[in-house]
This record gives structure tokens, C-alpha cells and sequence, in this order.
């Protein structure tokens, strides 16, 4: 089946009917909305290689939806793997949200709620396949769900290059070697899955690495939530989420180490000659004045004051 949708006029929300008829009718029934007063335009390549829909989709921004109403009304037991060639999507599931730059492929699951979101012109290959297909140990899944994969290298590589062939393969429909090439993309799979969890639980949990992340880069005064989410592939409001739950804004975090780098170097004999804006400068706080006011209202002092008081004038 192939398909393709183009609006020219201002979208209303009503005009991604069609596309939503078209994508609910190539995977399961979904929701499509977008932003108003933007031209749209979308198209998908879809055909069947054997139990799996592969599908190849280029698109505007806009946004998917799996809701649970919509899951009411039937599920056929279905995951999809979303494989992002070309802009970012962000995908949500089961409280997860994960960010997906070009290379980068997630698992999903039709019989529970999720949405895609599109805020670029993107391209992307989806592969549906039976829940069953997929040979995980119980309770696997549920830690699986909206979970990142790098497919630029290891076992993910592997995968990627697997599900771009089976895209490119005119014959892979109705052809053997298609049929091979689909199973070997569910046991390289699950070889992913396998080969993912173990460095994830060294790595510890994603809290204490984007803290680490923090850390390194405190000297960036371009450090903020918007560059922490993109280099550890996550959605801004995630970000948000993690430290909430921690007590702490992540900009609350941020600015906490920054004055207590700027407070042992205050205290520090050997930059005794290093000027107190400079040391302000060094850990990302180069506003003087707004530094000096932080300062005060953490510590009780101004920063010149510490310094007398810990270097005896």
C-alpha cells in the first residue's frame, strides 16, 4: 500500500483526518493533530514482509496519538519499532519519555496508551509485528517501553542496517530472503535488548548521570535544561520530571554547584589574585552583579566578604 497526503491551506484540525485514516488503517486506530496555520504535508510507503508491516514515513510536524479509548476498541497485540532517519521525535510511554535524534530506534506497545511527537519535518521506518515475535523473558517488556536505542553502533548497528534493507528491498515482500532478513531483525533485536541492559545497570540510574553530565560541563554558561536533555537524549519535560521528583529543579541543581565551585575558589589561598567576577566567570556565571546577589542569598555574605573572612582580608 502506498500513500500520500498534502495540504496546502491552513490546517485545521479537521484536515488531518485523512492522514489519520490513512496511518490507523497501515498500523493501528490513532489520533493525528498538528499546529494551526502551517502547511502539511505527509506520505507512507507501506507492505507486508511475511508477519511484519513495514512502513516508511515522511511528514510535517505534528503529533501521534495512542489513547486508551482507542485501545478500548480493539488491540491486536502489536510492538513497532520506530527506527528516526531523519529530524527528532519525541516518544512518550508508560511515564517514559525519550528523545530520538537520526539513528536512533525505540519499542513500543499498541496495547497500551503512547504518542509520538514531531516538532521538525522528519522521516522514519516503522516495523508492527506480533507481541509474541519478540522472545523476551517475562516482565522485560515493561522496562523496554519508549526505551532509546543508539543504532549507530554495537548490536544497534545491526538492527538499523537490517530494517533499512528490508526498506530498500523492492522484492522483500513477497521474496524468501525477506522473510530471513525479518527474523534476523527480531534475534538481532532481542540480541540488543540483551546487550543494553547490563551497561545500563553499571551506568547506574539516569538521575546520577545527568548529575554527572552537570558536573562536567558547569563551566558552560550555555549549560541549561534544553542542552542537558539533547546530549543525554531525553525530552526537556523528563528532565524536568527526574529532578522534581528528586526535590530539586534541574536549574536549581545547576545553580546550587555552581556557587559551591564559586565558594571553595573564594576560600582557595593559591587564586587568591584571580578577581571574584573572574572566579564567577569560570563556572558559568560571568553576570557580576547577579552572581554577587546569588551569593548573598545562599551563603549570608557577599562574595568578597567570604573571601576576607576565609583568607583573613
Amino acid at each position: 500500500m502506498s500513500a500520500v497526503l498534502s495540504a496546502d491551506a491552513a490546517v485545521q484540525a479537521n484536515h488531518f483526518d485523512a492522514w489519520q485514516q490513512v496511518i490507523s488503517g497501515a498500523f493501528v486506530p490513532l489520533q493525528a493533530s498538528g499546529p494551526r496555520q502551517a502547511r502539511f504535508r505527509a506520505r507512507i510507503r507501506s507492505h507486508h514482509v511475511g508477519a511484519m508491516h513495514l512502513s516508511e514515513i515522511s511528514a510535517s510536524p505534528h503529533r501521534v496519538s495512542r489513547t486508551p479509548k482507542l485501545i478500548r476498541g480493539g488491540d491486536s497485540g502489536q510492538l513497532k519499532v520506530s527506527l528516526q532517519v531523519r529530524g527528532n521525535a519525541v516518544v512518550c510511554q508508560d511515564g517514559r519519555e525519550t528523545l530520538l535524534a537520526p539513528g536512533d530506534f525505540t519499542l513500543y506497545d499498541t496495547s497500551r496508551p503512547y504518542t509520538l511527537n514531531f516538532d521538525e519535518s522528519f522521516r522514519s521506518i516503522v516495523l508492527m509485528f506480533p507481541r509474541e515475535l519478540l522472545r523476551l523473558r517475562p516482565n522485560d517488556l515493561a522496562g523496554l517501553r519508549a526505551r532509546r536505542f543508539d543504532g549507530r553502533r554495537g548490536t544497534g548497528r545491526l538492527v538499523r542496517s537490517l530494517v533499512q534493507e528490508l526498506c530498500v528491498r523492492e522484492d522483500a515482500a513477497g521474496s524468501r530472503s525477506g522473510l530471513l532478513i525479518c527474523d534476523a531483525v527480531l534475534d538481532v533485536l532481542a540480541a540488543a535488548v540483551e546487550d543494553s541492559a547490563e551497561p545500563a545497570a553499571a551506568r547506574g540510574d539516569l538521575l546520577g548521570r545527568l548529575r554527572s553530565f552537570i558536573e562536567e560541563h558547569l563551566a558552560d554558561p550555555e549549560l541549561g535544561p534544553e542542552a542537558i536533555a539533547a546530549e543525554n537524549h531525553i525530552s526537556v519535560r523528563y528532565l524536568h520530571k527526574l529532578f522534581s521528583a528528586d526535590g530539586v529543579p534541574v536549574s536549581g541543581w545547576i545553580r546550587a554547584r555552581r556557587l559551591e565551585r564559586c565558594r571553595r575558589d573564594l576560600a582557595d589561598p593559591e587564586l587568591v589574585e584571580l578577581p571574584v567576577s573572574a572566579i564567577a566567570g569560570r563556572w558559568g556565571l560571568p553576570n557580576a552583579a547577579h552572581f554577587s546577589k546569588l551569593f548573598k542569598a545562599t551563603f549570608g555574605v557577599s562574595p568578597r566578604e567570604y573571601r576576607s573572612e576565609h583568607l583573613g582580608g
